[in-house]
């Protein structure tokens, strides 16, 4: 009984220490690095996405507008693009910020996340816009430059990230 009660005391001591909320451990450089590459290559692959998505939805434009697409061609067009902007913006929203990096980095990564995620809400926006007869062709470009604009911000800021933990070197040799 006794062994029963120490073991059922060193449990609870085992699960309070695992949620007494410490911070995480800091983690070595080459950590840093993996997490910072693994940031980046998720946000290319959503950035890579959106160029495409775009690039689909402006063909779609361009033949509907030379006669080569239908009405219903357009639509589904439309409707993909604003799928798409919609799923980018959500995943956008769940890449992670690896708990442990150090202070500066983390900053520079939470900025990014949320400059592109930012992006990608503007360009979901832009694409609920994209057949509303309230909304100009041109609205629709600006609207999509400004996401850019976001998202250049939010390049730098991952940029700079990675030059901090030295996956990136900025200084040329001569």
């Amino acid at each position: 009984m006794r062994k029963a009660l120490l073991a059922g005391i060193a449990l609870v001591l085992v699960l309070l220490s695992a949620c007494s909320g410490k911070a995480p451990a800091a983690l070595s450089h080459e950590d840093v690095q993996e997490s910072v590459q693994q940031f980046y290559n998720e946000i290319s692959s959503l950035d890579q996405t959106a160029k495409s998505s775009l690039e689909d939805f402006n063909e779609a434009l361009a033949s509907y507008s030379g006669g080569n697409m239908s009405a219903d061609q357009l639509e589904k067009a439309i409707e993909k693009f604003q799928d798409t902007a919609s799923d980018l913006s959500d995943k956008a929203d769940d890449v992670k910020v690896t708990p442990g990096l150090p202070d500066n980095v983390e900053k520079l990564l939470t900025e990014a996340k949320d400059s592109f995620q930012k992006a990608y809400v503007i360009k979901k926006e832009a694409s609920q816009s994209a057949d509303s007869p309230d909304v100009t062709a041109e609205q629709f470009n600006q609207m999509n430059k400004n996401a850019d604009i976001v998202m250049l911000y939010g390049i730098s800021k991952l940029n700079e990230a990675r030059e901090a933990t030295g996956l990136l070197d900025t200084k040329k040799s001569e």
